[in-house]
């Protein structure tokens, strides 16, 4: 069964946020921090009806990863310092994206031909090299396509205050 993100629309509030590599940490952690101590406030002072808060902090790119994995760190530290509890879940999925195509344009013939003749320049199985090479011919960039698909994957973390049920066992959970 896959974890689907609306079973959650209506016991919890969802805040999303994206991570990419120009995003600045320090704002993004802020951030989050925010609204997850915001709610927990709201909840011990004024009302019990409001729904606890579930953070979805999400990296596309597997360069913004990185950021995403300090921002977390950074606001699960801040939180603990509060003695607020945190509740995180972490998701790895993949994405279809297109990517675009670097032509080589025949030139892996040439490296591999560079490549097996300076390998075996010392000794005598240069013939091998060669009936090999032409065994094989290098295929050209597909007419008109410009870019290929490839599965990217998506770095998701959800952080809360409370321990949700459906990331739980989705996921797992990590209780700080």
């Amino acid at each position: 069964m896959a974890f689907e993100e609306p079973s959650l629309q209506g016991k919890y509030a969802m805040e999303k946020f994206g991570v990419a590599s120009g995003t600045q940490i320090s704002s993004r952690t802020s951030a989050v921090v925010g609204k997850l101590v915001m709610m927990t406030t709201r909840q011990d002072d004024t009302t019990a009806a409001a729904l606890p808060v579930v953070v979805a902090i999400t990296a596309t790119s597997p360069k913004a990863a990185g950021k995403l994995v300090s921002i977390v760190e950074i606001a699960k530290r801040d939180l603990v310092a509060r003695k607020v509890p945190v509740y995180q879940y972490s998701a790895l999925s993949s994405r279809l994206d297109d990517i675009p195509r670097h032509g080589n344009n025949g030139d892996d013939k040439t490296k591999r031909g560079e490549k097996g003749s300076s390998a075996t320049a010392g000794g005598g199985g240069e013939q091998d090299d060669e009936s090999s090479d032409d065994a094989f011919e290098v295929m050209g960039q597909a007419q008109g396509s410009e870019t290929k698909k490839r599965n990217v994957p998506v770095l998701t973390v959800y952080l809360s205050t409370v321990s949700v049920k459906e990331l739980k066992v989705a996921f797992g959970e990590q209780q700080t």
